[in-house]
Formats: C-alpha cells, sequence, structure tokens
C-alpha cells in the first residue's frame, strides 16, 4: 500500500493533515485579530518562542517527555487564546470545517488538560498578572 493510499483509507489522518496549515493560519489570525486581548496574544507568543529556543526545561533530546514538554505549552497556549477569542471569532478565523475544528479544539484542550497543575497555575497567574 502506498503512502497516498494509506492516507485516503484513513479519513482521520487526512483531516489530521490538512488541520495543520488551517490551525498555522489561525494562531496567525487570532494574533492580529484587535478583539482577542493582547495578554493572550502574548502568551501564545512566548510559548512559540519557547519552543524554538535552544534552552528547554526537559531537553529535547530526552526521548517523548523532551518533545511533549513543547506541545503542552503549545496546547495550553492555545486553549487560552482560543477561550479569550470566543467561539465566533475562532470559528469567523478558521478556514477547515467545523468538525474538524471540533476536533481541533478538543485534542487542544485535552492537551492542556495534561499540562502539570503547578504549571497551569503558574501560566494562569502570569495571565492575571499581565
Amino acid at each position: 500500500m502506498t503512502d497516498l493510499s494509506a492516507r485516503s483509507a484513513n479519513p482521520a489522518v487526512a483531516k489530521a493533515i490538512t488541520a495543520v496549515p488551517n490551525l498555522v493560519k489561525l494562531g496567525y489570525r487570532l494574533l492580529r485579530d484587535p478583539r482577542v486581548p493582547t495578554k493572550h496574544k502574548a502568551f501564545l507568543g512566548a510559548a512559540l518562542a519557547y519552543i524554538v529556543a535552544p534552552v528547554d526545561l526537559i531537553p529535547d533530546f530526552i526521548p517523548f517527555i523532551g518533545q511533549a514538554d513543547d506541545l503542552l505549552i503549545l496546547a495550553f497556549a492555545l486553549n487560552s487564546i482560543f477561550d479569550a477569542a470566543g467561539e465566533v471569532i475562532v470559528q469567523e478565523h478558521w478556514d477547515g470545517t467545523g468538525d474538524v475544528l471540533e476536533i481541533v479544539a478538543g485534542v487542544v484542550a485535552w492537551g492542556a488538560s495534561l499540562v502539570p497543575w503547578p504549571a497551569r497555575r503558574a501560566m494562569k497567574r502570569f495571565l492575571r498578572g499581565f
């Protein structure tokens, strides 16, 4: 079975692949939207900077856990900006279908829930104090 036929055989894989560019566009559009609070934009920017920074709390060379901290922080920041923007604004900026947005939002919320409580509390304090 070729790579193309494997993807077409699984619609969930195809949806996941098509969601990535739309998620990037959504994040960019939310960062530019004046209706989204600045502190949530700054938090998403800080999360993106953390991901590309060479220094991590958990080094990336540690299998799985090294990359997981980056993904969880990004999920928490995306979940935060989705909540701050509200469903109407998020849907306005989403290019994909509604069912895919629902899946993406669910995965982002799930990832955010995996952030350990002390880190979640610290990030929420940051957002309140900004």
